[in-house]
C-alpha cells in the first residue's frame, strides 16, 4: 500500500516541490537521468545502471521489481535520501520508491524525503520529461518552499559529491592540546557542521551534518539582525530540553557570543546556540535561525553525548580552508605567530611590564587607571609556568589568532586560572587586541 502524504501543502505543489528537490541533485538532460556533473560522482562510476528517456514506476500489478538496497534502508536519514537520489540516478525508481516510503515512515517529519516520495508517486501514472514542470504554478508561501527546500536538497548533495581527502584538515585548527578531545568547524557556505576527534593519533573527521543559520546569513553585528556570528567560539553549558521552548528541539549548547574581542569590535546581542529544531519538522531551511545554529535533534543528540558539559571550541567560518596532512601547522601565518606567544610567556614569567605592555594594542591593553592597576597587580604576581595551549584562527576578519591556556599557580597564587587570548597581525607583529579569563 502507498502510505498517504501528510503535509499541509496540497498534492499538486508536493509534486512541483519534489520535483525541484530531485532536480538540485540530478541534473535531466537529453532525455536522459544523470549525475551531478563530476568526475568523482557519475552514473557510470557510483550510480550504476543505465539512463532512461523518462521516469515511470511500475505499476501496482505486474512481476516483481528490484527491492531497494541495504544502504538505502538503514542509516542516518540523510544518508538514505542521498541513497534514494543515486537510485533515481541509477533507473531504479521501484526501488527509490520503496526507500522513501520506508524513510517517511520512520522520518514523518523529514520534508524533502515526503518531497520526493510524492515526485516518485506521480511518475507511477505521468512519466517526468523534466524536473520543475508544475512548479510554475506555485505561488506565494509554496513558491518560497520551493526555493529553500531546492537550497537544502542542493547543500546536502554536495556535502556528499564533494566529500573532504582523507585525512585532510581545516587549516583553521592551528594548534590542540590533549586535554581538548573534541572541535567543532561550521561551513556557513555549505550549511555544514563538521566533528573532529583529537586522538592519541592527532586530530580525524569523526562526522558532519546539515546545519542551518540566521536568516540573513552570517557575521552578525548587532542584536536582533538575525545573523550568525562568524569567528571562534567555545561550548559554555548543556541546557536540559524540558527548560527551552519547543522550537529549540532537544537542547541546546550555548556558545559564548559575545567574546572578548566581539565587545572590542562593539558587537551586541546575545543567546547564540547550537540547538535542535521544532518536532514538527525534521530539519530547518540553511538560513532560517535568529542567529543560531540549528540541527536535526537526533543529530544533536548524538553530538551533544560527545562532548563535555563545556569547553568545546566552535569555529565559525563563511568557508573552512582544508589542507593535506601534516601541513596544519605549517602555514606562513602560524609559524611567524607562534614565536610572539612564547614572547608574551617569557615576558610574563619575568613579570616584565614593559615588555607585556608593548605586546597589546591600544584596545587590548589596559583601557583606564583601574584597567592599568590591575594590570600591574596581575603582572607582579608571574605563574609557575603554562599547559593546555590550544591556537584557532578564522578566515573572515583580519589575521586573527584565538589563544586559550592555563596559566599554573605561582607562589602568590592560589589557583591556576584559564585565559583567553585574541592576537591581531599589523604588518609584521601581532598584538593582542583583546584578552579575558575563562574561569
Amino acid at each position: 500500500m502507498i502510505p498517504k502524504i501528510d503535509s499541509p501543502l496540497t498534492r499538486r505543489t508536493l509534486t512541483s516541490l519534489a520535483l525541484a528537490a530531485v532536480a538540485a541533485g540530478i541534473a535531466y538532460g537529453s532525455g536522459h537521468w544523470q549525475a551531478l556533473a563530476s568526475s568523482s560522482w557519475s552514473p557510470a562510476h557510483l550510480m550504476g545502471g543505465t539512463p532512461s528517456a523518462a521516469l515511470t514506476l511500475a505499476p501496482d500489478a505486474g512481476p516483481a521489481v528490484k527491492r531497494a538496497p541495504v544502504d538505502a534502508l538503514a542509516g542516518s536519514p540523510e544518508s538514505r535520501l542521498i541513497a534514494i537520489y543515486r537510485l533515481i540516478a541509477a533507473n531504479e525508481p521501484d526501488a527509490a520508491l520503496q526507500a522513501a516510503e520506508a524513510l517517511t515512515r520512520s522520518h514523518p517529519n523529514f520534508r524533502l524525503a515526503q518531497l520526493v516520495q510524492a515526485d516518485l508517486l506521480s511518475a507511477r501514472t505521468t512519466p517526468l520529461q523534466k524536473f520543475g514542470a508544475a512548479a510554475a504554478a506555485a505561488e506565494g508561501k509554496a513558491a518560497n518552499d520551493l526555493s529553500v527546500l531546492r537550497d537544502e536538497a542542493r547543500l546536502r548533495l554536495a556535502a556528499i559529491k564533494e566529500r573532504q581527502k582523507p585525512g585532510w584538515l581545516p587549516s583553521e585548527i592551528v594548534l590542540l592540546p590533549g586535554s581538548i578531545k573534541h572541535v567543532l568547524a561550521v561551513d556557513a557556505s555549505r550549511s555544514r557542521l563538521y566533528l573532529f576527534q583529537n586522538g592519541p593519533d592527532g586530530l580525524s573527521l569523526v562526522e558532519d551534518f546539515y546545519v542551518s543559520v540566521g536568516k540573513q546569513g552570517v557575521d552578525k553585528f548587532v542584536e536582533g539582525d538575525q545573523k550568525t556570528p562568524l569567528g571562534v567560539y567555545f561550548t559554555t553549558d548543556r541546557l536540559d530540553p524540558r527548560s527551552l521552548e519547543d522550537r529549540f528541539g532537544s537542547g541546546a549548547l550555548p556558545l559564548n557570543y559575545p567574546n572578548a574581542y566581539d565587545k572590542v569590535r562593539g558587537r551586541t546581542g546575545s543567546g547564540i546556540l547550537l540547538h535542535g529544531v521544532t518536532a514538527s519538522t525534521y530539519s530547518r531551511p540553511p538560513l532560517d535561525s535568529d542567529g543560531c545554529v540549528a540541527m536535526a535533534n537526533e543529530d544533536l543528540l548524538r553530538l551533544s553525548n560527545m562532548l563535555p558539559q563545556r569547553d568545546t571550541p566552535i569555529i565559525i567560518t563563511k568557508k573552512l580552508t582544508w589542507v593535506p596532512p601534516g601541513e596544519q601547522q605549517a602555514n606562513k601565518a602560524a609559524s611567524n605567530f607562534m614565536p610572539w606567544v612564547q614572547r608574551w610567556q617569557k615576558a610574563r614569567t619575568m613579570a616584565d611590564q614593559n615588555a607585556l605592555q608593548a605586546l597589546y594594542t591600544e584596545t587590548g591593553g589596559p583601557a583606564d587607571g583601574a584597567a592599568e592597576l590591575r594590570f600591574k597587580q596581575r603582572v607582579a604576581s608571574p605563574p609557575a609556568g603554562f599547559a593546555d595551549l590550544s591556537v584557532l584562527t578564522w578566515h573572515d576578519d583580519k589575521e586573527m589568532m584565538v589563544v586559550t591556556f592555563k596559566e599554573l599557580a605561582g607562589p602568590a597564587q592560589k589557583r591556576d586560572r584559564v585565559m583567553r587570548q585574541y592576537w591581531s597581525r599589523s604588518g609584521d607583529e601581532w598584538k593582542i587586541a583583546a584578552e579575558g579569563p575563562v574561569r
